[in-house]
């Protein structure tokens, strides 16, 4: 994909809002409108659904009190289902309403930042398959085996001569079924990757202390017993039915396994390197398969900045890989980024989306903090 560099974070702001209140404003006034709409059809279908709630809980009284059980209990369905109702309008509502108009703005939104291109799988097709794909994910080994991805707002481009990629993602690895079936969360936040402008002839990650979600874990040493437990129980059960479970789980760990072998195989081993920074010995660790250049990597400077990076995006847990010539972060931000308005803020007023551009804006920041577009040092 060609790309033109970026202009400056403060041109990027002057330019943001003269597209604002030329070329978004007009259309968030008329979204704004279907705003109100929508919360007027929300307000309508919530009384219907409290008259027919309330209506509900007298007859279930009645039947209560009168000791018919069977019919008290199907009054309790129907009353749980029009609660739902009451608490799901306004969720679903609002998902419609953010998608259609991320559809309509944002393709607008990005052009103050320059040539960088949005993708949204709900919204738009992803043309371009080189966005943080699972081998780079792999290769980093920020994150533990996956099985499962989920990928909301993506983004591409280049700033200062540094391509980039932005990719909300949801991370989990999910085994057995049925009763049986167990998700483990391995990552929820925000992944970006930097081409790191500099010769990486090694790897070195840094993690927040006690993420074991790291260096492509294996789920299988969780999940075996309860595997071989389905199998077991099956036989002594007669139940054929979760005996073929437990067979199929078996199938399935052991092709993860054969990958994960494959994966170790050809990977240089990764040995923990103790800085000597003291405070960020406490908070983080630092693996490296050479610890000299994982040393020039990591520079007092970089542990600094990296510290900060965790309380400016309000993260739990912030890890970081150099790897292949690339940079890669991730941080678990445990929040919806990327919003650019919603039905429960009113659009006719840049508020929502400032904090769109804030959040975008301390991204590609990042290059200039970490010093990426530096051919030598960090």
């Amino acid at each position: 994909m060609k790309t033109k560099t970026l202009p400056s974070t403060s041109e990027i702001r002057r330019t943001f809002h003269k597209i604002y209140y030329k070329d978004i404003a007009p259309v968030m006034e008329k979204y704004e409108k279907k705003r109100q709409f929508e919360w007027l059809k929300i307000f309508i279908i919530e009384a219907i659904l409290i008259t027919l709630l309330i209506i509900g809980l007298k007859l279930f009284w009645s039947f209560l009190m009168s000791e018919k059980a069977d019919q008290a209990l199907f009054c309790l369905f129907v009353n749980l289902f029009f609660l739902g109702g009451i608490m799901g309008v306004p969720i679903v509502n609002n998902i419609n309403f953010a998608k259609n108009l991320k559809k309509s703005c944002m393709n607008t939104v990005v052009t103050a930042f320059g040539d960088i291109q949005w993708y949204n799988i709900a919204v738009s097709q992803i043309v371009d398959s080189t966005i943080n794909t699972d081998s780079q994910l792999r290769e980093s080994e920020l994150f533990s085996v996956y099985n499962r991805r989920a990928d909301d707002d993506i983004f591409e481009g280049k700033f200062k001569d540094v391509k980039f990629t932005i990719s909300e993602t949801n991370l989990t690895y999910v085994s057995g079924s049925g009763k049986n079936r167990r998700v483990y969360p391995v990552f929820d936040g925000v992944i970006i990757n930097f081409e790191a402008n500099k010769t990486i002839r090694n790897k070195t990650i840094i993690t927040t202390k006690n993420d074991s979600n790291i260096r492509n874990r294996n789920w299988s040493i969780f999940t075996v017993f309860s595997v071989l437990f389905c199998v077991a129980a099956g036989i002594i059960g007669k139940d054929f039915t979760l005996c073929l479970y437990g067979i199929v789980g078996i199938v399935i760990l052991f092709s993860l396994m054969l990958n994960t072998y494959k994966l170790k195989k050809n990977k240089k081993y990764l040995n923990e390197i103790k800085l000597e920074d003291t405070e960020f010995n406490k908070k983080y660790k630092a693996y490296s398969s050479d610890e000299v250049e994982g040393r020039y990597l990591i520079t007092p400077a970089f542990m600094e900045r990296f510290k900060n990076l965790q309380t400016s995006f309000g993260a739990r847990r912030t890890k970081c890989s150099f790897y292949g010539n690339s940079l890669m972060f991730a941080i678990s931000t445990g929040k919806n980024l990327f919003e650019i308005g919603n039905l429960f803020t009113p659009l006719n007023s840049p508020k929502q989306l400032e904090k769109f551009f804030n959040e975008l804006i301390s991204i590609l920041a990042l290059i200039d903090y970490f010093k990426l577009d530096e051919k030598t040092g960090l």
